[in-house]
């Protein structure tokens, strides 16, 4: 089954993902969605996908009470994910590999370790799944939405199959 990729209208031009058609998707379309910047149409309600572009919009975020709300309704999906494009090391390093130049190093609030705890804090207190995937954010993606797909699918083969 072709699904069709849902990107969200407050995702900023010329950051995120775009998918064009393939074998298994139709494309990409914009429009808004409730959770999340990515998800598939028809299973909004099912599949969530925040991505995080780099360590820097993680730093700015970290502290801001819209995360934590996002991961509130993330909570009611059942396949919901933060896709974090850097790494743990980019975290602990923070903020080396961030565009803060570096005279205003000195002036930051936090440092990497105090990220690290609260994304760890997030990822124990929800069950969003946060991964960390570098520049591969994109192929991930990809790779959850043919998972979920697959997973409908099947479940739909089972209730098919079940006798009433």
């Amino acid at each position: 089954m072709k699904y069709t990729v849902v990107r969200d209208t407050r995702e900023h031009e010329g950051e995120g993902w775009i998918w064009k058609p393939s074998q298994y998707c139709i494309g990409t379309v914009t429009d808004t969605l409730h959770t999340g910047d990515y998800s598939l149409r028809g299973y909004e309600m099912m599949l969530a996908i925040e991505r995080k572009g780099g360590i820097g919009e993680w730093a700015q975020n970290i502290n801001q009470e819209r995360i934590e709300r996002e991961l509130e309704r993330m909570e009611k999906i059942r396949f919901p994910f933060f896709l974090l494009e850097f790494t743990m090391a980019d975290i602990m390093n923070y903020p080396i590999g961030s565009d803060i130049p570096r005279k205003l190093w000195p002036k930051l609030r936090f440092k990497g370790s105090y990220m690290m705890k609260r994304t760890i804090e997030f990822m124990m207190c929800y069950k969003t799944r946060f991964i960390f995937c570098g520049g591969s954010g994109k192929e991930i993606a990809s790779s959850i939405f043919k998972r979920t797909i697959e997973i409908i699918e099947d479940v739909k083969d089972i209730s098919a199959a079940k006798p009433e």
